[in-house]
């Protein structure tokens, strides 16, 4: 559960009001609550919160990790592809890389060293002038000394799975964002549903999450909260 608390408060610092001017113009939403769009950073442009870190390598190419996982040791990194890039529709392919630790079932006091592989693509398409549809699947492969299956779940885990989600911009710097996916490596159904607000260089997320994998009684609730620079590019 530390990682849990880690990633429930990894992005966690202060705005000030002084710095709304554009909102969102020109800098599109690269994930929606949880799951990735088919949009990166432009070039030169970085994201930074309090662990997290991203970094816009060209127009078409993002890298990023988060440090603070480190700590914790969930060694991770990232990096994503924008094959398509349209007034009307997105396209992108990316991958993750993590090294984590879980609980066994049957031993709650051993732990065992997992390595996942997540490839992944994110497809966003506008509905309407004020409507994206986010779409995506990620294939995860886990190595490790036994099956993931044996291992406890986290309210983080994620394996393979399918997502689809809604971006509303209500204004130019506040958005309503919803979506729901469904893990078949974890089995259980990932839900949510928040809002996103931004200025120059700040964004803030706040929402509420619901995730029920296989095994996990009740099921996790867990809010969601962002907050991070974006500047540059």
């Amino acid at each position: 559960m530390r990682k849990a608390f880690a990633i429930g408060l990894v992005f966690l610092v202060s705005a000030s009001p002084g710095f709304a001017v554009e909102g969102f113009e020109g800098r599109p939403t690269t994930n929606n609550l949880w799951m990735p769009t088919g949009h990166t950073l432009n070039q030169g442009e970085f994201t930074v919160g309090i662990g997290s870190i991203g970094f816009g390598v060209t127009d078409n190419v993002q890298v990023g990790t988060n440090v603070l996982l480190f700590l914790f040791q969930y060694y991770n990194a990232n990096a994503k592809v924008n094959l398509i890039e349209l007034p009307d529709m997105a396209l992108a392919a990316g991958v993750d890389l993590g090294h984590f630790d879980l609980d066994l079932l049957d031993d709650p006091d051993d732990k065992i060293s997992f390595t996942s592989l997540s490839p992944y693509l994110g497809f966003t398409r506008n509905l309407t002038e004020n409507t994206d549809l986010h779409l995506a699947g990620q294939l995860t492969h886990f190595s490790g000394d036994v099956e993931i299956e044996d291992a406890e779940v986290e309210w983080s885990s994620t394996g393979t799975s399918l997502s689809g989600g809604v971006e509303y911009s209500f204004t130019h710097k506040t958005k309503f964002l919803a979506e729901g996916g469904y893990d078949f490596t974890f089995e259980g159904f990932r839900l949510g549903g928040g809002v996103l607000f931004g200025w120059e260089k700040f964004r803030l997320k706040l929402g509420v999450g619901y995730y029920n994998p296989k095994d996990v009684s009740g099921g996790f609730t867990l809010p969601v909260i962002g907050l991070w620079w974006r500047f540059m590019g």
